[in-house]
């Protein structure tokens, strides 16, 4: 059996929150594979490619995007057969900058979803994300 590998993705269409996310991880010394990705369906069809059981897979994760929204990807995620049945390898936090209560709302309906953040993502969010302790 392969070591299992640990990913942190990043799928937002904004390059500025994406470069500031990975500078970021940076800082906090993740030692995680990171991959970006500018809309769910490339990071889909990635996973897709080289998803394993045995790693893990922490998504920050944009709503509005253009071609598959982050709620698209979120329920791919949920109903394809490809994954583990209980996706308790997957942990995907929403990093948006909608303050809609609603899509606060709508990220609980599903159980790896386990947090929602507001735009701009501050350094002592990432650690909280990433499960660091403060420093």
């Amino acid at each position: 059996m392969k070591e299992s590998t640990d990913w942190i993705l990043l799928i937002d269409d904004d390059p500025i929150f994406i470069w500031l996310a990975q500078k970021m991880i940076a800082k906090l010394n993740d030692k995680r594979i990171v991959k970006t990705f500018a809309n769910g369906e490339d990071a889909l069809i990635f996973l897709k490619e080289v998803y394993a059981p045995n790693d893990s897979y922490l998504v920050l994760l944009d709503i509005n995007m253009p071609i598959m929204s982050g709620w698209d990807f979120v329920d791919a995620i949920a109903t394809a057969e490809v994954f583990n049945e209980n996706k308790e390898n997957f942990t995907i936090h929403i990093v948006s900058s909608s303050t809609d209560p609603a899509d606060q709302e709508k990220a609980g309906q599903w159980s790896m979803v386990k947090g929602y953040f507001a735009k701009p993502l501050e350094l002592d969010d990432m650690r909280l994300i990433l499960g660091h302790t403060s420093a």
